[in-house]
């Protein structure tokens, strides 16, 4: 019994990691805070399979909640939300970064 016991844990394992990976959506748009302040630019997209080297820990909930929250440009500029990592040194800075990286279609 104990040698069947092992294989099907890994394997349900692997089921529910793999079912885990259908359930995270992987563009998510960030809600505007102010519309009329947003100009012509679609609302920001994140995308989770561009940062998928990542576990959702590092991520969740510290820096972001999982339900959709917006946030602004000037909250990022203080180091919060994207800019957390996106600081020019772990990653791209924010302020660095073209429009249409992150507010895309």
């Amino acid at each position: 019994m104990k040698r069947v016991a092992l294989p099907l844990i890994v394997l349900l394992s692997v089921v529910l990691g793999s079912l885990l990976a259908y359930a995270v959506p992987d563009r998510v748009r960030i809600p505007r805070v102010n519309a009329e302040a947003a100009g012509p630019l679609p609302h920001a997209v994140f995308s989770h399979r561009g940062h998928n080297q990542y576990q959702c820990y590092t991520c969740h909930p510290s820096m972001f909640p999982q339900a959709r929250l917006g946030f602004t440009h000037e909250q990022m500029n203080k180091g919060r939300f994207c800019a957390q990592c996106h600081n020019g040194k772990a990653a791209t800075a924010v302020a660095d970064t073209a429009c249409e990286a992150c507010h895309a279609p």
